[in-house]
């Protein structure tokens, strides 16, 4: 059986450092705190680096429109749903 390694970037979501952690083979996408708790898990439905821009385009937009944690995981969500949705009618 193949293992793919995961792919991770730290990062500072709302004035807090966290851990991303995202499994291409399995689409599982985890938010880690300092400590390495898991704060939230979803599934994205792209590349590594279509969610490194995500996240860069985030904080451009936080800056200026006041976006916080839960705004970006809801975001994140849709795009996940929406990406699976499409998959589906693939």
């Amino acid at each position: 059986m193949l293992t793919t390694r995961p792919c991770t970037a730290t990062c500072v979501i709302d004035g807090m450092p966290v851990t991303v952690t995202f499994y291409p083979d399995n689409g599982v996408l985890r938010i880690a705190d300092p400590l390495g708790t898991c704060i939230r898990e979803t599934r994205w439905h792209d590349s590594w680096r279509a969610l490194l821009d995500e996240f860069r385009g985030f904080t451009e937009r936080a800056s200026v429109q006041g976006h916080d944690f839960d705004t970006m995981m809801g975001h994140l969500g849709e795009h996940a749903d929406h990406s699976q949705h499409g998959m589906a009618l693939a």
